[in-house]
């Protein structure tokens, strides 16, 4: 009894740890964009997650995985997908390269798409939501638990990170809402994918169209 107690705690602790490399990720990724100090631009924010859906195309994700891997809503890539035809080749030959390799959507399940379910669990989707994402059926992932134990771990371990930022945001949030303060960024708009109505930068040396954002403090 001891021993299976014991066995369960390392297993949850190095879940906990999975979960937490998964969350240094994002943090490192955001320090470096500060680090460069300059306006952001949407032409290279959307060719990153571009770049992201690609990557869960080649991967077997399906369309709703691969928009979810690339941090936007499924209407957003379909929409890319209709307007940049570059980008449905690219996507439609990212996905021709996984079938050709066995990586079909719910087949074997991969890092990829285990990591894609455990974001979503982590940013509160429920389980069958998540495994959905990936083309895997409930009663897959049941059987995926069954034979891995060490999915249902990490799985947990998501529910548990989920749990502590909810609770931390619930300390952090101000007793009134005019206690916030609100700050504002500019965004470079020369992206037409984003920003169809936006004009090309001034050949005599003027800027693109800019918009300021607010973001909360």
């Amino acid at each position: 009894m001891q021993d299976n107690a014991r066995d369960q705690a390392q297993q949850d602790e190095w879940a906990d740890e999975v979960l937490a490399w998964m969350s240094s990720q994002e943090e490192m990724d955001r320090a470096l964009r500060d680090a460069l100090r300059r306006t952001p631009s949407q032409r290279e924010e959307t060719i990153a997650r571009m770049a992201d859906a690609l990557r869960g195309a080649a991967q077997g994700l399906t369309i709703p995985g691969c928009a979810a891997a690339a941090g936007v809503p499924e209407r957003i890539l379909r929409e890319w997908l209709e307007i940049d035809t570059s980008f449905a080749a690219a996507l439609g030959s990212a996905h021709a390269l996984a079938e050709a390799h066995g990586l079909r959507p719910g087949s074997a399940p991969t890092p990829a798409s285990l990591q894609l379910m455990l974001n979503a669990i982590r940013k509160g989707a429920a389980w069958p939501a998540a495994a959905t994402l990936v083309g895997i059926s409930v009663r897959g992932f049941n059987r995926l638990r069954a034979e891995a134990p060490p999915v249902g771990a990490l799985i947990a371990a998501a529910q548990r990170a989920r749990s502590a930022t909810a609770g931390a945001s619930r300390r952090r949030r101000p007793p009134k809402a005019a206690s916030r303060r609100v700050g504002y960024r500019i965004v470079q708009l020369d992206d037409p994918l984003l920003s169809p109505d936006s004009q090309p930068d001034d050949p005599a040396g003027g800027a693109g169209d800019k918009e300021i954002q607010p973001w909360a403090l």
